[in-house]
């Protein structure tokens, strides 16, 4: 996956969607192999992949929360393509498209659920009925849906997916001032290939990367302002009672915004926090001579 990213780093930068792509064409590839076997369940380690990948791509630290990665690009949990590949693997064995093995083993799976209790059922075969529940459907309902009960219960599945990660969202305590926005915000809509720095610093403003003050793992005092030190470092300190930003006068801090127009404003904090107030306690200017 290393070489994925960094090939996508080279040749497309800020453009988000070709990267994706990459992701898609590339290294699902590889997770998915044999997912018709193993796909009804949730797998942690693989969805941790494609958590890490999103946090490469957008600059964020390791220790943002992997919901607010999947929030910021609206990308949904990979166990919900691979329940609906599994699925739709088993129905082509219930049509007799599959190989002969598989067929048999199919049959006897079924038989086996029929006969004994939940508590004797395989792994397989709880794992399934897990994917079932979470999309309110049971056999009988998945029968009578007819063809399109994959397509039903992956919509079912996305549904699911959406309203846990906004749940996520609204509880987390590291980005508590995250601004959810209605599709994919508009700066990484917008954004073009030689856009990269400019995209990573508006998604590590809006997903909390630059605010200490919501790290809660922290001591008090690395928590606190790093220009002021009297409060702990959020946005809304910064905008509004910061007094090294009130110094310079420059209130345009809509940093949470999906267009990115808090730009010059993100760049400004920077700036300052690099040394630049240290370069002007000390530094007298030839005017002033």
């Amino acid at each position: 996956m290393g070489w994925v990213w960094s090939y996508g780093e080279r040749k497309f930068k800020g453009d988000v969607r070709w990267r994706l792509k990459l992701f898609d064409s590339i290294v699902k590839g590889i997770l998915f192999y044999g997912v018709e076997i193993w796909g009804y369940r949730e797998w942690k380690e693989v969805e941790a992949i494609q958590e890490k990948y999103l946090k490469w791509i957008l600059g964020l630290e390791r220790v943002t929360p992997g919901y607010i990665a999947r929030e910021e690009l609206k990308r949904n949990k990979l166990r919900v393509e691979m329940g609906w590949r599994a699925g739709r693997f088993e129905e082509k064995l219930e049509k007799g498209k599959g190989g002969e093995i598989g067929m048999m083993c199919m049959g006897e799976k079924k038989e086996s659920e029929r006969e004994n209790d939940r508590s004797e059922w395989t792994r397989e075969s709880v794992e399934r009925g897990k994917y079932l529940w979470r999309g309110g459907m049971s056999e009988e309902a998945m029968n009578e849906c007819g063809e399109n009960k994959w397509e039903i219960l992956r919509e079912r599945d996305i549904e699911v997916d959406e309203q846990e990660r906004g749940e996520e969202v609204r509880a987390s305590k590291s980005c508590a001032g995250y601004g959810r926005v209605i599709g994919v915000p508009m700066y990484i809509r917008m954004g073009k290939r030689k856009e990269g720095k400019r995209l990573v610093k508006i998604a590590r403003w809006r997903c909390g990367n630059e605010e200490r003050g919501n790290k809660y793992w922290m001591d008090e005092e690395e928590r606190k302002c790093r220009l002021c030190a009297r409060e702990r470092e959020n946005v809304e300190h910064l905008k509004n009672r910061c007094e090294y930003v009130k110094e310079k006068g420059d209130k345009d801090g809509d940093v949470l915004n999906e267009d990115g127009r808090g730009l010059r404003w993100m760049e400004m904090i920077e700036r300052v926090r690099g040394g630049e107030r240290e370069r002007e306690r000390v530094c007298v200017s030839p005017r002033d001579v």
